[in-house]
């Protein structure tokens, strides 16, 4: 009985020493394509939001890292600069919604410097598939319905769903996913109004972050 209680003991060591190398192996071998997959998507996603059409810099190198609570975590969160001629014109901002029906949900936000939404994307989350899921373009246009609304600080109360008395419909069976994604844009356009002058003064810190590394 000892002598196959250790036997079976020995196996399962074994087959866990496998497995944990297996992942790591593979961990290793994919890490820098995945983090290549995911740089081109957020470039790709910077393009959505706002289009080449208003900027002639070179929009990916003119970013910056903000540390602000209004953007939803702890750690910095990227702002990349458009300018015409060296005019401000508009921004591309990472922000999180913290309280997604499963966790954070990470979008991108294109804004105008009259504060009129270029675009928003979901670039990361963990809804459920079928009904949180809307939120992506791939999945449902919903996220659409941000195009080329305006922000005013004093009708916060037309940023939310309908079911809030917001003009922003919700999903059956999902509220508090497009709930958490109306919410956290508005307190983005919030901020990009209250510090819009210094998001575009301060030096860039974070191309090499975002292209090369």
């Amino acid at each position: 009985m000892i002598k196959t209680i250790s036997k079976n003991g020995v196996m399962l060591t074994v087959f866990a020493l496998i497995t944990t190398a297996l992942i790591s192996l593979t961990f290793v071998g994919t890490k820098d394509k995945i983090a290549q997959q995911q740089r081109q998507r957020l470039l790709s996603v910077l393009n959505e939001v706002v289009p080449a059409s208003y900027y002639n810099n070179t929009f990916y190198q003119d970013c910056k890292i903000v540390d602000a609570p209004e953007l939803g975590r702890s750690q910095g969160q990227r702002v990349y600069r458009a300018r015409m001629d060296g005019t401000p014109v508009a921004l591309a901002i990472q922000t999180t919604a913290p309280d997604g029906y499963s966790g954070n949900i990470r979008l991108v936000v294109g804004v105008t410097t009259e504060l009129t939404v270029l675009g928003v994307r979901a670039v990361e989350h963990k809804e459920t598939p079928g009904l949180g899921d809307k939120i992506e373009l791939a999945i449902s246009d919903w996220i659409l319905s941000f195009t080329g609304k305006t922000f005013d600080a004093s009708e916060q109360s037309a940023w939310q769903v309908e079911k809030d008395g917001g003009e922003f419909d919700q999903f059956t069976g999902a509220t508090i996913t497009p709930r958490a994604v109306v919410d956290q844009v508005r307190r983005t356009l919030l901020y990009v109004k209250d510090h819009q002058e210094a998001l575009f003064t301060q030096t860039a810190d974070c191309y090499q972050d975002t292209v090369d590394n």
